[in-house]
């Protein structure tokens, strides 16, 4: 489901587009391996908007909208934001703590200012969201979980293969964990890279962007047979490396080994390749035991984060609640103002040469005039003179 909607960048753009057609004014994209979910600002969640938004994400897979309502999830209110913070700090990710997400939210929030479809609700949501997720990076330790394994596979090829420069690797798909190795790679010597995607299109946007070498799909097993270094990140819920394949590469290879990592879940390599001589196979489990001792460090890394994640909803929560009453009192402010002024322009018109002493006096006496009758006429009760007290700042004549 995921494989249908992915595409470019103009095809999140055309989705955008497409929100606005059905009325939304702010609503941005997060289309990722991962994920195809709209972030969108309504005046409530209704089950209309929820049936207008499903029937885009049907178009855009070129799907019956009886066949991807089913797999939709939705959250709104105070669980929506929750759920934006989550995913800005790599917890709703199938690699907790992945790096990549951030960036790919910064984007999608780019492409909907591009779009047009920003405004003070995602703004305000997105902004304190990057603030929660920079928090659990820089006070736990759940970011360098998935740096950690990168860094695995890169210890790997070393003892297997010795020098990077001459290896070729392969990545196929685009899965935040398989982007993480290619970075990782490239960053200590591997720079010979060839990417296949099952979409075609896709996977060529990709390689150019990344200024990596193409290959279409249908090409997988000459892919193969050149790699020293397989990344599988297709993530298609089904195998797309089979044993025969792996042993059709080996046997063109001459029995020079593959290092083959496999990052889907569930996988994208059959597990029978473990079983092969030079062919070593290694997944997201065998990663996470070779870069942790155990898994109470992630664990607990991972409760830290929630707990920063609830705090920060928490402080969002008290700050929303400020813009609102100060949003509700802004009419009886101007209001306010306004009757102050007219009081003003009154006492000036009726000044006929009064010195400034005077006119100021005459001005205070009648803005404190009705104030102080109403306070004689009434009883004042504790919580009426502290709000008295607060409005005008009495408490310094308290003290």
């Amino acid at each position: 489901m995921r494989e249908r909607l992915q595409g470019d960048e103009a095809d999140v753009f055309r989705l955008l587009m497409r929100c606005r057609d059905i009325g939304l004014d702010q609503a941005m994209a997060i289309v990722t391996c991962d994920r195809c979910d709209i972030w969108c600002s309504v005046d409530s969640a209704t089950t209309s908007v929820q049936g207008q938004i499903a029937a885009l994400l049907a178009e855009a897979a070129d799907l019956d909208i009886a066949e991807i309502v089913p797999r939709l999830h939705q959250a709104s209110g105070e669980a929506g934001i929750r759920y934006v913070f989550a995913v800005a700090a790599s917890l709703e990710s199938t690699v907790i703590g992945e790096p990549q997400v951030l960036g790919q939210v910064k984007a999608a929030h780019q492409l909907a200012v591009k779009a047009g479809m920003t405004g003070p609700d995602l703004d305000q949501v997105l902004g304190a969201a990057i603030q929660a997720a920079k928090r659990v990076r820089q006070e736990t330790t759940i970011a360098a979980q998935s740096v950690s394994m990168a860094a695995c596979v890169a210890s790997v090829v070393r003892q297997m293969h010795g020098e990077f420069t001459a290896l070729n690797g392969l990545l196929i798909g685009d899965g935040d964990m398989g982007e993480l190795i290619l970075e990782h790679m490239r960053g200590v010597g591997l720079q010979r890279w060839t990417v296949l995607h099952n979409n075609d299109r896709h996977g060529r946007a990709w390689a150019e962007r990344e200024k990596v070498h193409w290959r279409p799909y249908a090409e997988l097993p000459q892919a193969l047979m050149a790699a020293d270094l397989v990344v599988a990140a297709q993530e298609s819920s089904r195998e797309l490396i089979s044993l025969e394949l792996v042993k059709a590469a080996l046997k063109a290879r001459r029995r020079r080994p593959i290092l083959l990592i496999d990052t889907a879940v569930p996988g994208d390599i059959s597990r029978e390749v473990s079983d092969l001589y030079d062919a070593f196979l290694y997944t997201l489990d065998d990663l996470e035991h070779l870069a942790m001792s155990g898994r109470q460090q992630r664990h607990d890394a991972t409760d830290e984060a929630w707990a920063i994640i609830d705090q920060a909803l928490s402080g969002f929560g008290a700050q929303l609640e400020q813009r609102q009453r100060a949003t509700e009192a802004a009419p009886l402010i101007t209001e306010l103002r306004h009757s102050f002024e007219a009081q003003r322009q009154e006492i000036l018109a009726a000044a006929d040469g009064a010195d400034v002493e005077e006119v100021t006096r005459r001005l205070v006496n009648r803005l404190l005039h009705q104030p102080s009758v109403a306070l004689k006429q009434s009883a004042v009760d504790p919580a009426a003179e502290q709000l008295l007290r607060h409005l005008f700042d009495l408490r310094r004549n308290e003290e």
